[in-house]
């Protein structure tokens, strides 16, 4: 039998080494319900409605990681966001409770469109019914119900292992926003439009998939932390629902168990949703949510056998708070936005115009104070680190992201640790249209949040140099 080169034999006994070094790695995960009752105002639209029912419960789920006395947690919340008030209240319980340092607790939201309306402080909260007592007690609720939820996925910590993998799925997600033959940006036209002429971005089919099982020789599933880029508005109606990742989660445990956590973490699906314009079908129900679930999880399934297992380390965490400049808009734009403040339960105003009216009045409400905006990141190896975003977060950025990061592979969780709205890469701001005229963040933002972001990766990948 041939010796090994020299640099196989000296990598081996760096792996030795290290693994002798290392601490036992553990994992513990847990699901707690938040489902809120009957008659709680919605989420997801510029209107009010209430829940009449519940197709599917709502989670936070939680998986906590432990390696050489060192801990980190990941929540996901089967909710539209999170704001800020609510992540900095569950993380000071979750550290009370846990011992886990704020700073090592991500906490980032589906962006489920049938789920409870959280306040956001915003012009947005009135029309929407955030501001009623109903919706003011779930947010009030909703901290201590996540901590419960780390505090029982940490009493469960047990000898684990992990691996990842980087799947692909193209069918299911559309860049929502066309260039017209108008030389316009246009925001989800009808179906089939003679006018449309391309896509005016691209979309992210990267499936990231981070698995975690016991340490044994008969491994039981614990959890799989899955990130993909598309945005959950698909069941619609006035019914409770966790939406496609709601079927994510139980086409996943069909295939590995029930007791198994599915923690699902969206992508930068600022502008991406799953609606194809060249497909006749409809494509708003809980049918079709069911559908993009079920290819979701087939996307995952197909691609099990490449899992590689990490070798893990002890959680190394990063965070930063980032100033970003406010939106522009002239004296015109703030004189129509008050006179629209009044008849934003009008009917026949549009999305666009409502949209653009509560931007510009929550703008002006801040009198020129920038906002702030967290950056995390999270790294269990020198192979994957995890980041998180705070808003609904253009494709393109993530992108960037993903390709400049000194990780192997970089998972992007948006809507976390609070929301600053929607966040357009610098090119989309010439472009216009809704996400444009939403966004509470003025041009160049999202730059700011990603290159934030690489410095993080950065330091992470720096603290671990030999």
């Amino acid at each position: 039998m041939k010796a090994l080169p020299h640099f196989l034999r000296i990598a081996s006994l760096l792996l030795v080494a290290w693994s002798a070094r290392a601490g036992e790695f553990k994992v513990g995960a847990a699901a707690v319900v938040i489902t809120p009752p009957p008659g709680t105002p919605m989420a997801g639209y510029y209107h009010f409605r209430a829940a009449e029912g519940v197709l599917d419960d709502l989670f936070a789920k939680a998986i906590v990681v432990e390696q050489d006395g060192e801990k980190a947690a990941f929540v996901g919340l089967d909710l539209i966001t999170v704001t800020r008030p609510v992540a900095v209240e569950a993380r000071e319980l979750i550290a009370k409770e846990t011992g886990i340092a704020p700073e090592r607790v991500m906490i980032s939201a589906t962006h489920s469109h049938t789920g409870p309306v959280l306040n956001r402080r915003s012009g947005l909260d009135e029309i929407s019914g955030a501001s009623t007592p109903a919706a003011l007690h779930y947010s009030e609720r909703l901290p201590e119900l996540i901590a419960r939820a780390v505090s029982d996925a940490n009493a469960r910590l047990g000898a684990a292992r992990a691996s990842t993998a980087v799947g692909r799925e193209e069918t299911l997600s559309f860049n929502r926003r066309f260039w017209m033959n108008d030389g316009t940006v246009s925001w989800n036209p009808a179906k089939f439009s003679p006018n449309v002429v391309a896509p005016a971005g691209p979309i992210d089919p990267e499936v990231g998939i981070l698995y975690f099982e016991t340490n044994a020789k008969a491994p039981v599933p614990l959890a799989t932390y899955v990130n993909f880029a598309l945005h959950p508005d698909v069941v619609g109606g006035s019914s409770i629902s966790a939406d496609y990742p709601g079927c994510l989660a139980a086409r996943l445990a069909d295939f590995k168990g029930a007791e198994m956590v599915t923690l699902f973490a969206n992508g930068c699906c600022g502008n991406i949703n799953h609606r194809n314009i060249w497909w006749a079908d409809p494509q708003k129900s809980r049918r079709e949510a069911d559908r993009i679930g079920t290819v979701l999880a087939a996307a995952v399934m197909k691609t099990w056998p490449e899992l590689k297992p990490l070798v893990t380390y002890a959680p190394h965490s990063r965070s930063r708070m980032v100033t970003l400049p406010l939106p522009r808009f002239s004296e015109l734009d703030a004189a129509e936005a008050r006179t629209l403040g009044a008849q934003m339960k009008d009917p026949k105003l549009g999305t666009v115009a409502k949209a653009k009216a509560v931007s510009i009045l929550d703008t002006l409400a801040r009198e020129g104070k920038p906002l702030e905006a967290e950056v995390q990141a999270i790294a269990l190896s020198d192979e994957l680190a995890i980041v998180a975003l705070p808003g609904e977060i253009f494709v393109e950025l993530g992108l960037a992201l993903k390709k400049a990061s000194p990780f192997k592979n970089t998972f992007i969780a948006e809507l976390a640790n609070g929301s600053i709205g929607y966040i357009p890469n610098r090119a989309a701001y010439g472009e216009g249209n809704y996400e444009v005229v939403s966004a509470r963040c003025g041009e160049g933002s999202g730059e700011l949040l990603i290159e934030a972001a690489l410095e993080l990766l950065r330091e992470l990948r720096t603290s671990r140099a030999p």
